[in-house]
């Protein structure tokens, strides 16, 4: 089954068990560059890392922002064992994760 985190805007457990990782999509705010690190965990851990990425946040008149975004398919094999943990490094951003229960 499919689902997501929902619009996220810190460091959160995303989900609890085994999943396959299907998506990240990652938005900063104007002028800001946090970073989000995807694990296969239900912590902090800084280990199983599965997803890294830098959002630049940018002005209108600047060209806009630069937002991380990575889809995986079924033959990437993005499984999770533990879970999914996502980590921002500031909150000033927004992110979403798309998964697939197991």
């Amino acid at each position: 089954m499919n689902t997501s985190s929902g619009l996220q805007a810190a460091s959160a457990l995303i989900y609890t068990g085994p999943c396959r990782l299907k998506s990240v999509c990652f938005v900063a705010d104007t002028a800001k560059t946090p970073t989000i690190r995807v694990e296969d965990n239900i912590t902090a851990a800084n280990t199983n890392i599965r997803a890294w990425g830098r959002a630049c946040g940018g002005t209108e008149a600047a060209g806009g922002a630069v937002n991380f975004i990575m889809k995986w398919t079924r033959e990437d094999n993005m499984i999770c064992d533990n879970g999914i943990y996502a980590t921002l490094s500031a909150a000033e951003g927004d992110y979403v994760i798309e998964y697939e229960i197991l």
